[in-house]
């Protein structure tokens, strides 16, 4: 019981801080694409900010899935040995809902990876809304 109470802690803290960031992030990218650049570096610099949001995200989640293994103890992996690169690829995979079973949680972290990956979709698709919503705002513009 004491591990799932855990893993929901943990799971809720990676969601709120994951969506108030990720938030705060399209703040700065919007404001970003507000300045009058030209639209050949506008576009790459937008992209590239909203990849390095994702990736700082993912990052996070890679710390929460640490901080579940080892000081915690409410879970393990098999596969590769949980190193910070492994982690982070793991992080990756399941936040983009990938999911190559190269890695697999065991024990009550499994919750925070699952809702880590529901978490990440919704996360990429806000993206992905924010750069359509982006892309008509300067077709407007250059009409």
């Amino acid at each position: 019981m004491y591990d799932a109470l855990v893993a929901i802690t943990l799971t809720l803290f990676a969601v709120v801080g994951t969506t108030i960031f990720h938030f705060e992030a399209l703040r700065v990218v919007d404001w970003t694409a507000r300045k009058n650049l030209h639209h050949r570096v506008l576009v790459p610099t937008v992209i590239m900010l909203v990849i390095l949001s994702h990736l700082f995200e993912i990052g996070f989640y890679s710390i929460i899935y640490y901080t579940a293994d080892i000081p915690l103890n409410i879970g393990s992996f098999s596969g590769r040995p949980p190193g910070p690169l492994a982690l982070f690829y793991f992080a990756a995979e399941t936040y983009s809902s990938l999911g190559l079973d190269d890695i697999m949680p065991h024990g009550a972290l499994r919750l925070i990876v699952a809702i880590g990956s529901i978490n990440g979709i919704l996360l990429l698709t806000w993206s992905g809304s924010f750069l359509f919503a982006f892309a008509n705002r300067l077709d407007r513009m250059r009409r």
